[in-house]
C-alpha cells in the first residue's frame, strides 16, 4: 500500500502539465488558432461541440451496435452543411502512430473513414475547411493511461517485456511418485559364514564408497574380516547385530538417492500422445523443477497404464521415495508470431489488457488472446511485436488509472 499512494499523487501531478505536443503550437491568425482544451460542451447528438464564429461541429465516437466510428455534424449560422466543406479528424497515439479520419456525408451526418479502434486514448487534431476558411481544434482526450518516472517505477518493482513470438504448450498432466532404481540399490552380504564382531553404521546414515559396514569373524578361518561399502548412498536396510551368524542373507542394503526416478501413470488413451524426450514440469513438495521423459515401460501386473520415467536429480538427499508428484508433459508446442506472459495480463472495465510502456508513460491494450498454457497467451490483436509491456507489478498501474476516475466518454 505505501506503494500506491506515491505513484497515485504522480499521477495526478502529470494529469494537471499541459502536452508538450499543445504547447509547441503557436498559430498567428485568429480565425485558424487551434482550440487548445478539451471541449466541455456537448451536442443535441451527445458528442463534443466545437465551436468557432458561427461555424459549429459536432464529433461523436458512435459504438452502438456497430464498431466504433465518427459520426459529425457541421452548421453554418444554425444551418445544416450537407457538402462543400473537408473535414479531417488525426488522432495521434501513445507511441507516435497516427489515424487520420476523411468524412462523407451519409444523409444525416458525416461519416468517418475507418474504425476508431481501442483504447480511445490520443491527441486529437480537427480540421474543417470551408469556403476557403479554415478552422483548428485540438485537445488531449487520454483514458487508460499514467505517468510515472523512471526512477518511481524502479522502487516499485515495475518491470517490462517486450512483446514478440512465443511458444504456446499444451500439456497432458500425469500422477505418480518418486522411486530408486534398482540399479542404485547395492546389498551386502558376508564373502564367509561367520560372526559379527561389530557393526558399524545404522539405518538412515549416510556413507561413502569403502565406509566400513561391519567386521566378521570367519567360521573356517576364524580370522576377522571387513564388510565395506560399495557405493555412496544411506543406509536403507540393517538385517544383522553383533553376535548373530552371517550366512547367505543380505546384511545391508544401500542407497544411493542422488537421483530419484519419477514414475508417472499414462493411460491408454493418452499414451499416444506421449514419447521419450518430451519436456516435463514436475511438482511436489519440495519438487518443482523442469525434466524431460527418459523411459517408457510398461506397467507392473499387467495394469492398464504406462509408467513414464523421468530422473530426478537430488544431490542433497531432501527428497524420499514413495513421494508423490504431479506432472506436466508437453505434447505439443505451438509457435505463435506474438505472445504476452499471463502474469502480464490484469482485467480493466469488460477488457483483458496488458499496460504498454513508451518512455514514462503507461496505457491499457485492450487484447484479442488466443491460445493460452500456464506461462504464455497468444495475442491476436490489440499490441505489436517489440511493443513493451507491464509484467512486473502491473496491478500498481492498474490502481493508479482507476483512481484517476479516467471514463469512457466520447
Amino acid at each position: 500500500m505505501q506503494l500506491i499512494k506515491p505513484l497515485y499523487w504522480i499521477l495526478v501531478g502529470t494529469c494537471l502539465a499541459v502536452s508538450p505536443l499543445l504547447a509547441a503550437q503557436d498559430r498567428d491568425d485568429a480565425s485558424n488558432e487551434a482550440q487548445q482544451t478539451a471541449p466541455e460542451t456537448k451536442g443535441p447528438h451527445g458528442g463534443l461541440l466545437l465551436e468557432r464564429d458561427s461555424t459549429t461541429v459536432e464529433l461523436q465516437i458512435f459504438e452502438q451496435g456497430v464498431p466504433p466510428e465518427y459520426r459529425a455534424w457541421v452548421t453554418k449560422d444554425g444551418k445544416p452543411m450537407t457538402d462543400g466543406i473537408d473535414l479531417n479528424v488525426q488522432l495521434t497515439r501513445l507511441g507516435g502512430q497516427e489515424d487520420t479520419f476523411d468524412f462523407a456525408f451519409q444523409g444525416d451526418y458525416w461519416l468517418g473513414n475507418g474504425v476508431v479502434t481501442e483504447p480511445h486514448s490520443f491527441d486529437v487534431e480537427v480540421t474543417l475547411n470551408q469556403n476557403g476558411e479554415q478552422y483548428h481544434w485540438q485537445w488531449e482526450s487520454h483514458e487508460g493511461r499514467t505517468r510515472i518516472p523512471a526512477d518511481i517505477a524502479k522502487k516499485a518493482g515495475i518491470q517490462t517485456n517486450e512483446a514478440g513470438p512465443g511458444s504456446i504448450e499444451r500439456t497432458l498432466t500425469t500422477y505418480g511418485q518418486l522411486t530408486i532404481a534398482p540399479e542404485q540399490i547395492a546389498r551386502v552380504r558376508a564373502r564367509f559364514p561367520g560372526v559379527i564382531t561389530k557393526v558399524n553404521v545404522r539405518l538412515g546414515d549416510r556413507i561413502a564408497k569403502g565406509d566400513l559396514l561391519a567386521q566378521v569373524e570367519s567360521n573356517e578361518s576364524l580370522k576377522i574380516y571387513d564388510l565395506r561399502s560399495p557405493i555412496d548412498g544411506v543406509v536403507t536396510e540393517r538385517q544383522i547385530s553383533v553376535g548373530e551368524i552371517a550366512g547367505e542373507q543380505p546384511l545391508f542394503a544401500i542407497a544411493n538417492l542422488a537421483t530419484l526416478w519419477a514414475e508417472l501413470r499414462v493411460f491408454p488413451g493418452q499414451r499416444t500422445q506421449v514419447a521419450v524426450g518430451q519436456k516435463v514440469f514436475l511438482k511436489a513438495e519440495g519438487v518443482d523443477e523442469q525434466a524431460t521423459v527418459n523411459h517408457l515401460l510398461p506397467s507392473p501386473d499387467n495394469a492398464p497404464y504406462t509408467l513414464v520415467r523421468v530422473e530426478v536429480d537430488n544431490p542433497d538427499g531432501t527428497l524420499s521415495p514413495g513421494l508423490l508428484v504431479a506432472g506436466d508433459i508437453v505434447v505439443e508446442a505451438l509457435d505463435v508470431p506474438l505472445a504476452v506472459e499471463n502474469r502480464a495480463l490484469q482485467t480493466f472495465r469488460d477488457w483483458t489488457v496488458v499496460f504498454a510502456q513508451v518512455d514514462d508513460a503507461y496505457e491499457i491494450r485492450p487484447l484479442e488472446l488466443g491460445r493460452s498454457d500456464g506461462t504464455l497467451t497468444e495475442v491476436l490483436d490489440g499490441l505489436q511485436a517489440g511493443d513493451r509491456y507491464v509484467v512486473d507489478n502491473s496491478y500498481l498501474i492498474k490502481a493508479d488509472i482507476e483512481k484517476s476516475g479516467a471514463s469512457h466518454d466520447h
